[in-house]
């Protein structure tokens, strides 16, 4: 008697019966592995930066985060551990960031020095931190919150923004590009309806589109003479330097850098973002190598039946805004999104998604049909439901888990580090399907419906979950 008790003591929390990380089931409380498409194990930190004063950052804007032993961080020649630079394209505060560093140059109980500087399109500095934390190569996730910037220096006064040019080195900031971790190589992706510019060790290369059976091929040549060629598939891609150099990539960056209350939709062909904020409405088309930044006062919300519309006046002509709820596929990488908007200025009528990823995941719960392809049975079969706020939580089979999530237009990730879980046993084949399941969502990566209205979550070594939606819209 006194064995079976034992097994059953949980520690309660807020009604649910929840544990430390320490007790996690393995599936949850192991570090997050390395991509099969790495040569070595990886660790990954993420976090966000901000500031207090209400000032706003002025176009041109950059972010370098990096991080290094403490006795180099502040020498901007030392070599770093890792790095990551953003072109902000617009974007404020908060600022997320995400670094990947190999483990194996990381030691247990060590201290690291994050060091993030902002800096204006004349690359004087901004703002600024260098703060020092404890990076175990041992955990594959590391969240270190909000980190605080301190005014770097007095920033000069930000004239108002002219004119895009059509080109030249004076053209408006270019949307910024897809991070990927090549091996040990940090590559960038900017997409274009025509191509891509893969920048690789530092040096931009202009690629052209190429015929493929899946996934997107992008073909060019470097300055030695050598092909390169760079083909992604969702957040995986393969990076070719000539006949002798074949690196697998996985996509090393998940940011959602929407600020709090703020409205983002986006489309392609041609591509544009448009922000909605407290006061004021942000439309961004990206051509290439060149950008116009629209910006006006938000107009008066008008209720429609099936949606809202924003009018107002842009220039010497109109800007409609019409957004309509309904689920909204994104064209690039499939992600689902509450809403289908609709911009039409100067002529152009551009058609996009729009809307929070969370928010859409949010409408419901998802219960799992089937698992790594193999359909599963309807007992005990696993649900979760998401909130908007960034928490999953669910009935993994036999345990209730919970955990942080953060889901973007890009993908979604499940930081398995935050999670808990109960500890009840269950019947054999119930465990080991709930330990299947609890790994393959682990690993995580991409998030689509399917033809039949499924939620597919996939990500590394074929991980995949079909889910249907049991409740909500």
């Amino acid at each position: 008697m006194r064995r079976q008790m034992r097994k059953g003591m949980v520690t309660m929390v807020a009604g649910a019966c929840l544990i430390l990380p320490a007790a996690l089931p393995p599936a949850l409380a192991a570090p997050v592995p390395s991509s099969s498409s790495t040569a070595r194990p990886l660790v990954t930190i993420i976090g966000e930066l901000s500031y207090r004063e209400r000032i706003a950052l002025p176009p041109g804007a950059t972010l370098l985060v990096t991080l290094a032993e403490p006795g180099m961080a502040a020498d901007p020649a030392a070599p770093v551990l890792a790095r990551q630079s953003i072109d902000l394209a617009g974007q404020q505060v908060p600022l997320r960031f995400r670094l990947t560093a190999v483990a194996a140059k990381l030691k247990a109980g060590e201290r690291y020095a994050v060091r993030a500087i902002i800096q204006d399109a004349a690359g004087r500095p901004l703002w600024s931190i260098q703060s020092a934390h404890v990076i175990d190569p041992g955990t594959g996730l590391h969240d270190l919150g909000t980190l605080w910037l301190s005014r770097a220096a007095a920033p000069p006064p930000v004239p108002p923004a002219p004119p895009a040019p059509a080109s030249g080195a004076d053209a408006a900031p270019r949307p910024p590009g897809v991070p990927f971790q090549c091996g040990e190589r940090e590559v960038v992706a900017l997409y274009d309806e025509g191509g891509l510019d893969l920048t690789v060790d530092g040096q931009t290369h202009r690629l052209d589109r190429a015929l493929s059976a899946s996934g997107a091929r992008y073909t060019g040549e470097i300055p030695d003479g050598r092909e390169i060629e760079f083909w992604s598939k969702g957040r995986n891609a393969r990076l070719s330097l000539g006949p002798e150099t074949e690196i697998a990539c996985a996509q090393a960056d998940f940011t959602d850098t929407s600020a709090p209350g703020q409205y983002e939709a986006r489309g392609y062909s041609p591509s544009w973002t448009l922000r909605i904020g407290a006061d004021r409405l942000d439309l961004v088309r990206f051509g290439t190598g060149t950008s116009q930044i629209a910006r006006i006062s938000l107009p008066e919300r008008q209720l429609l039946a099936d949606g809202y519309r924003y009018e107002g006046r842009l220039g010497d002509g109109d800007l409609r805004v019409t957004i309509n709820p309904g689920t909204c596929l994104d064209n690039r990488t499939g992600t689902p999104l509450p809403d289908r908007v609709q911009v039409e200025v100067e002529g152009q009528t551009l058609q996009g998604c729009g809307g929070s990823a969370a928010a859409f995941l949010a409408q419901g719960e998802w219960q799992a049909v089937s698992l790594n392809g193999k359909e599963l049975p309807t007992d005990n079969a696993p649900s979760m439901r998401f909130t908007a706020a960034g928490e999953v939580t669910g009935q993994a089979g036999c345990n209730r888990f919970v955990a942080r999530f953060r889901a973007d237009a890009n993908g979604i990730t499940i930081a398995s580090r935050s999670a808990a879980s109960t500890m009840m046993a269950c019947p054999r084949d119930v465990m080991v399907r709930e330990q299947a399941f609890l790994t393959a969502l682990r690993s995580i990566q991409r998030h689509t419906l399917d033809e039949a209205g499924l939620l597919v979550l996939s990500g590394l070594d074929d991980a995949e979950i079909r889910l249907r939606r049991v409740g909500g819209p």
